[in-house]
């Protein structure tokens, strides 16, 4: 990475700039929770904008039972 590009010098810290979600990654780790495949348990029920969406990609993924 360039030194002046992504480096905001009020914070002085690199910064990236926001992207979309990969929603099949977020509907893989909400099965890895609720199928008791991650350190600690689902903490609540899935909600907002991107939980929606990531529900109905997650029952369109192959995933080993």
């Amino acid at each position: 990475m360039s030194a002046e590009r992504g480096y905001d010098a009020t914070l002085q810290m690199f910064v990236e700039e926001a992207r979309e979600p990969d929603f099949t990654r977020l509907a893989f780790l909400r099965w890895l929770g609720e199928n008791g495949r991650l350190e600690h348990e689902v903490f609540g029920s899935s909600s907002g904008a991107y939980a929606e969406r990531s529900i109905g990609e997650l029952h369109e993924l192959p995933l080993a039972s």
